[in-house]
């Protein structure tokens, strides 16, 4: 295994775990296909605590580094090889594909979450409530710690419902608006739509899962984009 640590000392550990890993992949020392440490002999290597490792993993898997299989283990990804067929080469976005991109979205994830709330596991929970509890810790300052845990919340729903193609377009279509519209980005908190509701959203999410409602996950997805959407359309108006 041609995997070299060094002990996490500055920084946020997952970043430093993120930037170690990622230089061994680029510099050819982890080749695509071979297998990653387990989450405990990575603890042991980095002297940080499981959660770090996780927080790095979802990271690096979203980056399009490795592949998280349930129950087998962490692999390197092979590069994929460029497609016409990549949304994020549709170049500027106007507001009609704005608003189908949106509709698009909310028509994957409203029944994900669906399929999410009768396959999740226990640990799927205990990654949700870890993004939840971050999230609001960093709510009232956003930045990238909260964009990234907002985006983990969302893709790690799409992950439960252990189907990869729901994982992939979820990937693609977030990427794209992401890219285009900052679709991730803090939001521009107005008197309607406070930091306060936003969490509480999450939360009615994450019960819904937590209680294996499929109905009542699918209608708090539901309201909880709705009122995204009313936001980013807003912005989208203004700025046109």
């Amino acid at each position: 295994m041609g995997l070299y640590v060094k002990p996490i000392k500055t920084r946020k550990k997952y970043e430093e775990i993120v930037d170690q890993i990622k230089q061994h992949i680029e510099e050819g020392y982890l080749l695509p296909g071979e297998k990653l440490p387990s989450e405990r002999e990575l603890v042991a290597r980095f002297k940080v605590s499981r959660a770090s490792i996780r927080e790095a993993f979802s990271a690096l898997e979203m980056m399009g580094l490795i592949e998280v299989r349930t129950g087998e283990g962490s692999y390197v990804r092979a590069k994929p090889e460029p497609t016409n067929n990549n949304f994020t080469i549709i170049h500027p976005i106007d507001k009609a594909t704005f608003l189908d991109f949106l509709e698009v979205r909310k028509m994957l994830e409203v029944e994900a979450v669906g399929y999410a709330a009768k396959r999740v596991t226990k640990d799927d929970l205990q990654q949700l409530e870890e993004e939840l509890n971050g999230m609001m810790q960093n709510i009232n300052n956003p930045g990238t710690t909260w964009e990234r845990l907002n985006y983990s919340f969302h893709f790690d729903i799409a992950k439960a419902t252990n189907n990869q193609l729901a994982v992939n377009l979820m990937d693609q279509i977030a990427s794209y608006l992401e890219n285009q519209v900052r679709i991730f980005s803090p939001l521009p908190y107005v008197e309607e739509y406070t930091p306060e509701i936003l969490h509480q959203e999450h939360l009615d999410i994450y019960y819904a899962l937590k209680e294996r409602n499929a109905n009542k996950a699918r209608e708090s997805m539901y309201n909880h984009l709705t009122g995204l959407e009313k936001v980013l359309i807003k912005q989208i108006t203004q700025a046109s």
